[in-house]
């Protein structure tokens, strides 16, 4: 049996830690995907086009959705978002049995929010001050708007899940799961005001580009830190 039969196993089982084969168009296509979001959201701080659109699904709070879109989005900020992080991490180490794939599916996740996170703090676009029209608990929204910071990490969270999940049998769950929760999100964040439409679509391409690079640069790092180690334990055998 060559090594990369002996390997092949492994990469179908762990595709999250898989050795990527296009480091480098992942890695240009995550440049060019922030650059172009960038200077987006710097257009449309200077001319929101898409506030039309924003006002008309902001209206559908009036049916009822509010309430539904409210508590979805308090549930996932920034602090509850990182908390169900960490719980996913350890369920997906102890579902694979690497921890190895755990780490990487934290880092990922980590990462690609966290750029979409300074991302905000680049563009620094206002937010549509529409929240308090729905509920006073929410209220005036302060911090930047572009692109949605919910969004980016109920995106990133659905991929990096999928991408576990992908070799499994609950690779069709996850995927409907996924695309549910970001659409979910997606209009709940524009429907209570406190995102414009184009912060959504900005998130979603944001993940779709930066993610690919992120979780490939993430193998990459963990496989030489494995390599490393085994050398060291080797020369310490001898």
């Amino acid at each position: 049996m060559t090594t990369s039969e002996a390997a092949a196993p492994a990469i179908r089982t762990d595709p999250l830690s898989a050795p990527p084969t296009r480091l480098r168009a992942a890695v240009a296509t995550a440049l060019a995907t922030v650059v172009a979001l960038i200077v987006l959201g710097f257009v449309l701080r200077a001319v929101p086009i898409d506030l039309a659109l924003s006002r008309a699904v902001h209206h559908l709070h009036g049916s009822g959705i509010a309430p539904i879109a409210e508590g979805f989005y308090r549930a996932l900020k920034p602090l509850p978002a990182a908390g169900i992080m960490l719980v996913a991490t350890v369920c997906v180490g102890l579902g694979t049995r690497r921890w190895r794939t755990a780490l990487l599916f934290l880092g990922t996740v980590a990462v690609t929010w966290g750029s979409a996170e300074a991302a905000k703090l680049i563009v620094d676009r206002p937010r549509p001050g529409l929240a308090h029209a729905v509920d006073p608990v929410i209220g005036s929204v302060t911090d930047a708007s572009f692109p949605s910071g919910h969004v980016a990490f109920t995106a990133s969270f659905a991929l990096a899940l999928v991408v576990v999940l992908w070799a499994t049998r609950w690779r069709l769950v996850a995927v409907a799961g996924g695309v549910l929760l970001v659409a979910a999100m997606s209009v709940s964040v524009v429907v209570i005001g406190v995102h414009y439409a184009g912060d959504v679509v900005a998130s979603v391409i944001w993940v779709a580009g930066v993610f690919p690079a992120v979780r490939a640069g993430g193998a990459v790092l963990i496989a030489r830190l494995e390599a490393r180690s085994t050398l060291r334990r080797g020369r310490i055998g001898v």
